[in-house]
């Protein structure tokens, strides 16, 4: 009788609270986190930020804070480094605006772009420096053309030299941040990497060492294998990635990064003698076709652009 008596007075607090009405309250209202426009950059720039992100919900920021840029809640004594934004003049926002669509955002489809295809928050620097303790004056700062900040990028270079670049400093300066902004993609899982590509090499068996430019025999086993520089030199000459054995744990990752950098760098006419290579030929085009045919993004579009 006891059980009997709980569950009729528990049955008749459940009748009774879906009877009465509450009141949920008035509306509140989300702050948002940035309020635009910024400040006093050309009208044609502030519109355009703001278009952007009415469109694709990013801010394109020329106006922050240190701690919007790279929030440090504590330091790990004197030696620490703690990189800074210098703040441009809003005077050249939309030429920074202009410069990141020329490299960037023109190449990428509608959907993508509202799907995470631009970062929350892209932060536009004059300079982005690096402290280094003990350096002589004049030496003590490390500056960078970007920097990686969760979920935001932030891009240097916002100032006059833009309106001075040319075409080769413009293709020059693509071809660093447009690695960057790839790699932000597959490590946040906005792109991918596809897994066929590691199908095509042999990761297990050593290649013949040292691949430098004095043993050609070696340079060119390296590539009928299907394996290309990791970088190239402002002549033109391939750096290589392999050296000895104690550098081929990391081939798999060696060699995404290689043939991103050709991809979205390197011309059709850079990349010719490469692909006469079957093996260099095959990875190539999988990657091409990836993402065209998964992202509609035509990356050698990106590589072959001129400015």
């Amino acid at each position: 009788m006891k059980h009997i008596f709980i569950i009729t007075c528990l049955c008749s607090v459940v009748l009774y609270s879906c009877k009465k009405d509450v009141a949920i309250g008035p509306e509140i209202d989300v702050p948002v986190d940035y309020v635009l426009p910024q400040g006093d950059a050309p009208a044609e720039a502030n519109d355009k930020i703001q278009s952007l992100y009415n469109t694709y919900g990013s801010y394109f920021l020329y106006n922050f804070t240190q701690k919007d840029f790279l929030w440090v809640p504590s330091t790990g004594g004197g030696n620490s480094k703690i990189d800074t934004a210098v703040l441009a003049n809003p005077a050249y926002t939309m030429d920074m605006l202009q410069f990141l669509d020329d490299i960037w955002l023109k190449f990428l489809p509608e959907d993508f772009k509202k799907s995470q295809g631009i970062p929350y928050r892209v932060f536009m620097a004059d300079t982005i420096k690096q402290y280094r303790v003990g350096y002589p004056p004049g030496r003590e700062y490390l500056y960078f053309d970007y920097k990686v900040i969760g979920k935001s990028i932030a891009f240097a270079g916002m100032n006059a030299s833009l309106r001075t670049m040319s075409s080769a400093d413009k293709v020059a300066k693509r071809n660093i941040l447009i690695q960057v902004i790839w790699n932000y993609y597959i490590q946040n899982k906005i792109m991918d990497f596809p897994a066929a590509f590691y199908d095509i090499s042999d990761y297990v068996t050593y290649p013949a060492s040292p691949i430098n430019a004095s043993n050609p025999a070696n340079v060119d086993a390296f590539r009928q294998r299907g394996f290309l520089p990791a970088s190239y030199l402002p002549n033109g000459n391939p750096s290589e990635w392999y050296y000895g054995t104690y550098s081929w744990p990391q081939a798999k990752s060696n060699d995404q990064t290689t043939y991103l950098l050709a991809i979205l760098t390197r011309t059709d006419a850079q990349m010719a003698s490469y692909l006469s290579y079957p093996m260099i030929k095959q990875k190539f085009d999988l990657l091409v076709n990836y993402y065209k045919s998964k992202f509609n993004i035509d990356v050698r579009a990106i590589a072959n652009a001129t400015y």
